[in-house]
């Protein structure tokens, strides 16, 4: 325990908890467009037809099911209009996070550096967020920034002296329940062509030039209005389209990047949930993997009928893939495998470390999952991200981050980590 951990301790003694009152009301900033996509969930203790959201640019968040579309924000401190917020927050120490010592924090400190590029942007005098002035502005985080920099990521040892050096944990409370809920997402990898054929031949469209041609619905979409990047399988493009982007992969053994670019402005529609409507599934079977398998039986024609029912369509643009580096976010930096989530930015910003108490399931078919603490940082947001306490955890690209990304829906203890001068702000002892 550092010596400002025990200030804080003395501050606090006696007082069950710390409550903040900001002493601004600043008008909410307008963002541009968030995109989700949402995946279909399997069942695992909640409705598996909720969307959750991924972040990866352009991605519909929620990898697990309905995902997030990841998308580049116009800024960094964009968020949905909605009143400023006043959270109920408790002082915390890291001995008293559960699994804190024993944690993996090298993924929350590779992508703490890699946002800390948006942060040291000229506006640093800005809030993070003006709904939620309590995170200070991006000068308030530069100290933490530059000794980041110089933190070595491949050391856990060392991520963790940093983050205990520089931070100070605050329990961030929900209105109706301590506790928030976290989803997972991914980016898939497919198989594609650069030549159409029989089997691939579901075009991976770039974004049309006329803008009347971008606004149709999926139906009413083909390679005559846009250029086609490539051609995959159509199940695996549609599924693809709902996280929002993906790695093409080549015979000649080429792999890029199909990034979010543009989506045609209709809402998404669960097809997960249209099946169980019309009784061809039920709320136990409504999985990417079940709805797959209906997809097979029932032939293309009836598949085809049935991803039009979700109109909403993504365009993308190639995008060379760089070593380590996820799709980007709406912070406008590359992902970190497990150490990115997704958040509302009508209650958070931008690039804050929040440690995260859950269930992280270790692969496919594992509903339950392992009690597990974790670092990550606010990096994306989707529509289908909404609330206080909600969170979509990136896993990372492949078949076993989305086997994961699948399953994991589990309620989850949120404290978030602030710049010490910014935690002794928000202590109110009346």
């Amino acid at each position: 325990m550092t010596l400002r951990h025990l200030f804080l301790a003395f501050l606090c003694a006696g007082f069950a908890a710390c409550t903040t009152t900001p002493s601004q009301n600043p008008v909410p900033n307008t963002p541009g467009d968030k995109e989700t996509t949402s995946t279909e969930l399997p069942s695992g203790g909640l409705d598996s037809t909720d969307q959750v959201s991924i972040s990866t640019p352009g991605t519909e968040s929620g990898g697990t099911s309905e995902s997030t579309e990841n998308q580049t924000d116009d800024s960094v401190t964009g968020s949905d209009v909605t009143p400023p917020v006043t959270p109920s927050v408790t002082p915390e120490v890291f001995s008293k996070l559960t699994g804190w010592q024993s944690a993996d924090l090298r993924p929350a400190l590779k992508a703490f550096q890699r946002g800390c590029a948006e942060l040291e942007g000229p506006e640093r005098d800005i809030y993070l967020n003006s709904s939620v002035p309590i995170y200070g502005r991006a000068n308030d985080w530069q100290a933490a920034c530059i000794i980041g920099r110089y933190t070595d990521n491949l050391n856990s040892d060392a991520a963790r002296r940093f983050f205990e050096s520089e931070f100070l944990p605050i329990t961030i409370s929900s209105d109706v329940s301590p506790e928030g809920l976290v989803t997972g997402y991914y980016q898939p990898e497919i198989n594609a062509r650069r030549v159409k054929d029989d089997i691939y031949s579901e075009a991976i469209l770039t974004k049309p030039n006329r803008e009347k041609d971008q606004n149709r619905p999926r139906s009413d979409i083909s390679e005559t209005i846009a250029a086609p990047i490539a051609y995959g399988k159509p199940i695996e493009v549609f599924f693809m389209q709902i996280q929002g982007s993906g790695v093409l992969k080549f015979p000649d053994g080429q792999r890029v990047r199909a990034a979010y670019a543009a989506n045609n402005g209709y809402s998404y529609t669960s097809i997960g949930r249209v099946l169980i409507e019309r009784g061809e599934l039920t709320k136990d079977q409504a999985s990417k993997q079940d709805i797959e398998n209906w997809m097979k039986v029932a032939g293309p024609a009836k598949s085809r009928e049935l991803m039009n029912q979700n109109k909403r369509y993504i365009f993308f643009e190639e995008e060379v893939i760089l070593p380590d580096e996820g799709p980007k976010g709406a912070m406008r930096v590359p992902l970190t495998a497990m150490g990115s989530i997704a958040i509302d930015p009508s209650y958070h910003p931008y690039g804050v470390p929040i440690w995260i108490e859950t269930q992280i399931p270790m692969g496919k078919g594992d509903y339950k999952g392992v009690s597990t603490g974790l670092l990550a940082i606010t990096q994306d947001t989707g529509k289908a991200i909404r609330g206080k306490l909600r969170a979509d955890l990136y896993f990372g690209s492949g078949t076993e981050a989305g086997d994961k990304a699948g399953v994991m829906k589990h309620p989850a203890r949120w404290v978030a980590l602030l710049p010490f001068h910014l935690a002794f702000a928000l202590i109110n002892i009346s």
